[in-house]
């Protein structure tokens, strides 16, 4: 009886813990945390993206003064006959699109729990920066580049739509963000049509960020580093470095066995896995062999300390997961004390403009580190 209670205690634990929510690609798939099956092909719900390159009996001379004129009509939003064409089968027009969203001169104030969107950025490196005590800080290097509101789902349609989970709040839509213009040739026709609405052209990487109501922002709306201000506290996230099939040593940090006294060559194995009798079996989650990295990592908290407006480039205290030039998802921070200290001084909701954003310097510093334009020893006239 008492080993029957043991299994069914052990049955139960597995059931309770064996899934787990992972944040994938664009948060919104569902994996397992636990016995999940790495692979590469997308959910079945996005559009294909690439397709075969069809330039049989097309010289130099042609593709390249095509692929001029196809940048020319990506660029030009105003005119393209493909967007018109699909504004009017949707019945829409610009101003009807307009009148949506916010405009520039509407703004509310920031509270605790409003969910603004966030950015897609490169991440440059790491950078060393100094306070003015002396104290070295290490700092990683952000690039927004070229981000732009892609599409919004409102909250009752959203709920709706596959991408949604039971445990999401139902006061939050869906708004997608892409980053890095590039050619239509690259894609197919299905992917380059989600951008019709936008007026932009095909981007390299789209991610999904849940919103409050009040933060939509309307299809085409540029987003820059000055979205966030210096002194704010944001999460980022993206995929850890790959480092493929590795052992319990190098994954998990194991011991190891002894190498001198007797063992064998087990001196960088794990050892027993399934003992215990009645309970013999390996346990969910057990330590093992296997593909280390390339998972989605979040580090939360992290402040801004600096921020060069002109190239779009932030400067964030702390390490951001991820080697260098990958994509990395930065948001406001969801930390409860972080958002009460950013209550005494709110952000701009639900973005900055282009227009309010001219006024500001082309390079900000936090009051917490050194400036080195500033001069170090300053001498008195007598």
């Amino acid at each position: 009886m008492a080993g029957l209670i043991c299994k069914l205690s052990g049955c139960l634990q597995g059931l309770l813990l064996k899934e787990t929510t992972c944040y994938s690609r664009i948060l919104v798939n569902h994996e397992q945390k636990r016995y999940r099956k790495r692979t590469r092909k997308p959910a079945p719900w996005f559009v294909t993206r690439k397709s075969a390159k069809r330039t049989h009996g097309i010289t130099n001379e042609n593709l390249a003064d095509l692929q001029e004129q196809i940048w020319e009509d990506a660029l030009n939003t105003t005119n393209s006959p493909i967007r018109e064409e699909f504004l009017e089968n949707k019945g829409l027009t610009d101003n009807i699109i307009a009148s949506r969203f916010q405009t520039a001169g509407e703004s509310f104030q920031w509270k605790y729990d409003t969910r603004r969107t966030g950015v897609l950025a490169i991440k440059l490196g790491i950078i060393p920066q100094w306070d003015k005590e002396g104290k070295k800080v290490i700092c990683t290097v952000l690039q927004v580049i070229d981000n732009h509101v892609i599409r919004y789902t409102p909250p009752e349609e959203y709920q709706q739509t596959q991408g949604f989970h039971p445990w999401f709040s139902k006061n939050v839509g869906s708004l997608v963000v892409g980053a890095l213009s590039c050619s239509p040739l690259l894609f197919t026709r299905q992917y380059n049509h989600l951008f019709l609405e936008a007026g932009v052209a095909p981007k390299r990487k789209l991610t999904r960020f849940l919103v409050s109501p009040e933060c939509k922002l309307a299809p085409g709306t540029r987003l820059r580093a000055d979205h966030f201000r210096v002194d704010d506290y944001v999460d980022c996230n993206a995929k850890t470095i790959g480092h493929a099939f590795q052992g319990v040593v190098r994954r998990w940090g194991f011991k190891g066995q002894s190498s001198s006294h007797r063992g064998g060559k087990n001196w960088r194995k794990g050892g027993a896995t399934g003992g215990g009798r009645s309970q013999a079996g390996v346990r969910p989650g057990k330590k093992m062999p296997g593909h280390m990295g390339m998972d989605w990592n979040t580090q939360k908290g992290l402040k801004i300390v600096r921020m060069d407006t002109k190239y779009d480039v932030i400067y964030v205290k702390g390490i951001v997961p991820g080697p260098d030039h990958c994509y990395v998802r930065v948001m406001d921070t969801s930390l409860r004390n972080k958002r009460r200290e950013m209550m005494q001084n709110p952000p701009i909701c639900p973005t900055r403009f282009e227009e309010s954003a001219r006024d500001l310097p082309s390079e900000i510093i936090s009051k917490d580190l050194y400036d080195f334009r500033d001069p170090s020893i300053t001498f008195a006239i007598e």
